[in-house]
């Protein structure tokens, strides 16, 4: 299998939600169990043989590289994307792209900022390049995907379709936020401007015929983007 060694962090995300306690620190930078959300985002990634990692910034972006630094204490490289503007996920992507230099025949790694997940990358990446996707994304099956929107795939594992929000969900199975893509994948999304992966970017990819699948699993996953969510992860 060939190794994914880069990644990238999107770290952008202003986490209205949770405020007042993003009011001075990104959400991605509140603490779990001792530590910064994003530092167990990058040991994991680290311990998953990435050597390279790009934070995509956006909100407070400044705070992160004090902290961080050019990640030589946590193993791993470490480099900084800002965006003047949110792009979205997709607009992220693509400019934190740019400070990575992918060749032409490598994958990688792409995490929300804001989740936490115990599931195993390897495996995820064995499943892409098994399939020579041009996505493959990490599922998880909730009981109600009703607040989630949700992405019913194949007994293959191939993505079917990218449903909204909806009151009788077609299946349990929802984005997880890890993606693997190929680079190019990466270069089919516009830069400079706001994209949604969700909303445009694997819709389009999916009418196109692009391959893109579904790494669905059971581990621990939890989505840090309100208060409960975070007590419940500490």
């Amino acid at each position: 299998m060939k190794a994914i060694k880069k990644a990238i962090l999107l770290v952008g995300g202003k986490g209205t939600r949770l405020m007042p306690l993003t009011t001075n620190v990104p959400k991605p930078m509140l603490r779990i169990a001792g530590a910064p959300v994003t530092e167990h985002q990058i040991i994991k990634a680290r311990d998953a043989g990435v050597i390279e990692l790009v934070l995509a910034t956006s909100y407070l972006a400044d705070v992160f590289k004090p902290y961080f630094g050019d990640g030589s204490r946590f193993g791993i490289d470490i480099k900084y994307a800002f965006e003047d503007q949110p792009l979205g996920t997709g607009g992220a992507i693509a400019n934190a792209a740019e400070v990575l230099s992918l060749t032409s025949d490598e994958s990688i790694y792409i995490f929300n900022g804001d989740v936490l997940s115990a599931h195993d990358l390897l495996a995820q990446a064995e499943l892409h390049n098994r399939n020579s996707a041009a996505v493959t994304l990490h599922l998880v099956e909730v009981d109600d995907a009703r607040a989630y929107g949700c992405v019913p795939i194949s007994n293959e594992g191939r993505v079917l379709d990218f449903l909204e929000k909806m009151d009788n969900p077609i299946a349990k199975t929802i984005n997880a936020g890890c993606y693997i893509f190929t680079s190019a994948a990466v270069e089919q999304i516009p830069r400079a401007q706001v994209v949604s992966v969700e909303r445009e970017t694997f819709p389009l990819f999916l009418k196109s015929g692009r391959p893109i699948y579904g790494y669905c699993n059971s581990d621990y996953w939890i989505d840090m983007g309100t208060p409960a969510s975070m007590i419940k992860a500490s």
